[in-house]
């Protein structure tokens, strides 16, 4: 934090965030085979057992610095209900401001949605859009080629996605930004286009109803169901498209 409000040439910050809840890994250069071999934490800085408590320092760091005027707000990234529950536990400030996680139709976090809006703190969405992390393998298991159709490589062309926007006249980003905004989610998509950039601020002027989103979902969830199936993973595996390189991005850790 330090570093950063010097080269920023500021006194504070908005937000700060704690960006992950597990460990740093030890090397960028890390071998499937190892992991297969030894588990997830092969190449992790930290031990499972380390981490509830090195949470709970980071933590009281920032809330020093919020005390101490060097940030205005704090909050976490990737967090789940348990990680959150954990950090309550020793927290002298409570809640974050915002648990910013990854969050759309296919991967649609309900029960930490809920639990987020029942403690007060802001959820964040990022990857709304679906993301750039799982490729045209991912998608082909997915939504299997049928012939004489453009092949699924993205949340975007998904035939729920295509099917809603062609009924409320949007396009397929603009529904996808209009089911996080019906979600109550604040929203960072980014874009080095400027028609892009248009497109993505005007979702102001309709809305999706209950039932649209609702169907939205199911029917992506049936699709991911019958993929995780097929390929013996499980449906969170599947629907989480964001770190997919990464073989703790399951959270399942204390």
């Amino acid at each position: 934090l330090e570093l950063s409000l010097k080269r920023l040439q500021l006194e504070w910050i908005d937000v700060w965030l704690m960006h992950w809840p597990g460990p740093a890994w030890n090397t960028m250069a890390r071998r499937k085979d190892e992991i297969a071999k030894n588990g997830p934490w092969q190449y992790a800085s930290y031990s499972k057992e380390d981490l509830p408590v090195l949470r709970s320092d980071t933590w009281r760091a920032m809330e020093k610095a919020l005390q101490e005027g060097k940030v205005k707000a704090i909050g976490v990234s990737n967090f789940s209900v348990a990680h959150l529950e954990r950090l309550k536990q020793t927290a002298t400030i409570w809640p974050p401001a915002i648990n910013q996680i990854e969050c759309h139709p296919l991967y649609p976090q309900k029960e930490l949605l809920e639990y987020c809006a029942k403690e007060g703190i802001v959820v964040q969405a990022y990857a709304s859009l679906g993301g750039q992390d799982a490729g045209k393998a991912f998608w082909k298991k997915v939504y299997p080629p049928k012939r004489g159709e453009q092949p699924v490589t993205k949340l975007l062309n998904t035939p729920p996605v295509l099917n809603l926007s062609k009924e409320v006249d949007r396009t397929p980003a603009q529904v996808l930004l209009r089911w996080a905004l019906e979600k109550n989610l604040a929203l960072v998509p980014k874009s080095s286009s400027p028609q892009r950039m248009s497109e993505n601020a005007n979702i102001f002027d309709f809305s999706l109803s209950i039932e649209q989103m609702d169907k939205l979902e199911s029917s992506l969830a049936k699709a991911i169901a019958d993929a995780a199936d097929q390929d013996g993973q499980s449906v969170a595996d599947m629907a989480r498209l964001c770190w997919r390189n990464d073989p703790l991005r399951l959270l399942d850790f204390d």
